[in-house]
């Protein structure tokens, strides 16, 4: 009855987060139909999903790794051209503050970093981070 392409359209919306109201509207389908097919094809939904968030996070990653290598060509900029001027300029305190600045929000930009990576780790090993596994009171050895 339905054409396959409605279906597939369906379930790329529905795992981008669209309300099944708005799937209604876009595809001229039956809300009911829509419930039916969320159930049906619930596991490719999911995974459609689970595979859109990777790429999200993978461009957020990536945004940030350019923006520190920015920030990092830029510092070394200062700085190269703090070690070419004397300390008599007056421009030079605002150079030192720049570097100052820059030194900060790379640390905090590294730090987010690390704090990325032991998160993804203690995902990576099936357990949120900080939830201990459950024992059944016994202890173990």
């Amino acid at each position: 009855m339905y054409r396959e392409d409605t279906i597939e359209k369906f379930i790329e919306l529905r795992a981008q987060g669209w309300s099944l109201g708005h799937i209604a509207s876009e595809l001229h389908t039956a809300k009911r139909t829509l419930v039916e097919w969320g159930r049906e094809y619930a596991a490719h939904i999911e995974s459609l999903r689970v595979m859109e968030q990777q790429i999200l996070q993978e461009k957020i990653l990536a945004s940030r790794e350019e923006d520190l290598a920015r920030l990092l060509r830029l510092q070394k900029d200062v700085e190269d051209e703090l070690a070419n001027r004397t300390l008599r300029l007056v421009d030079t305190e605002k150079l030192f503050r720049m570097s100052t600045e820059l030194r900060e929000e790379i640390r905090k930009m590294r730090l987010e970093k690390d704090s990325e990576q032991q998160s993804s780790v203690g995902d990576a090993n099936g357990q949120a981070r900080g939830v201990v596994p459950a024992t059944n009171g016994t202890l173990q050895r």
